[in-house]
């Protein structure tokens, strides 16, 4: 029996977001504000979690705000499981459901892996991977019931060793842990695309290059000569590749690790 198929809406209308919720961790970072600032620019509803309550409500002020749209902080440990649990609860209640879930909250350390100390070694493993984990858990049933889209911020360092001729004697060493939490990062998103596929819920990561934020030129210089393109990325590029992905444009895109790098990767 042929039936007639629903009208597709154009590629232009299928990136837009109106009348969806999105959740961005680490939200007043120079990642988070600017992967905010294009979610809300495409319609989308914000729910702003940051420990840097200040920092975000500073964002929240300089947000698009159209009609329908509202935007809200909320601050949470996304180390602990009650607290995630609890922002859910928040979140639920503000806005009803959510559609889009950026888990961007990320940290680092800078010290040479021969000095690590258990602190250092605890408290990235817990934020980078456990408050991502912690997110998709929690907010997994409220993301079914409407289908959704989580995106995991990894890194190019979750796929390939820092190069330390880059780094010099600058002291921004990248570390062993950094890299292993981002490698992590991005095999759980495949972990959880395979285990939600069927609540309807897609899940991908995102995994930059370098981010141009007033580093050392010595630095710079080195990082640029190392990528074909020749330069680092912008925060702006970062939040094109989530914008994609949390929108319909990608809606067979599930299990992919994004890497937007300036082909930093490729050699």
């Amino acid at each position: 029996m042929n039936t007639i198929p629903s009208p597709t809406p154009s590629l232009a209308d299928r990136f837009l977001l109106t009348g969806r919720v999105a959740i961005v961790t680490g939200a007043s970072g120079q990642l988070g504000t600017a992967i905010s600032t294009g979610l809300a620019q495409l319609g989308a509803s914000l729910a702003l979690v940051d420990v840097d309550t200040e920092g975000a409500n500073q964002l929240l002020r300089a947000l698009p705000v159209e009609e329908g749209q509202r935007h809200r902080v909320f601050e949470a440990d996304l180390t602990s499981k009650s607290a995630v649990r609890t922002l859910a609860s928040q979140v639920e209640g503000s806005f009803g459901h959510v559609n889009i879930l950026v888990n961007n909250a990320g940290i680092g350390v800078f010290t040479p892996s021969e000095e690590r100390t258990e602190d250092e070694f605890r408290s990235v493993f817990e934020i980078n991977l456990g408050g991502t984990f912690h997110c998709i858990d929690a907010f997994r049933e409220l993301l079914s019931a409407h289908g959704g889209s989580v995106i995991n911020i990894a890194s190019v360092y979750g796929i390939v060793s820092p190069d330390p001729r880059v780094y010099g004697d600058s002291g921004r060493n990248s570390s062993e842990i950094y890299g292993a939490t981002k490698a992590g990062v991005v095999q759980m998103s495949r972990y959880f695309a395979v285990h939600l596929a069927p609540r309807g819920i897609r899940v991908n990561s995102v995994s930059p290059g370098g981010v141009f934020a007033n580093q050392a030129k010595s630095f710079v210089d080195a990082y640029e000569s190392r990528t074909p393109m020749a330069r680092m990325a912008r925060a702006d590029d970062i939040a094109g590749a989530v914008a994609y992905l949390a929108s319909d444009a990608s809606s067979y895109v599930t299990g992919h690790n994004l890497v937007v790098d300036g082909g930093f990767s490729a050699w």
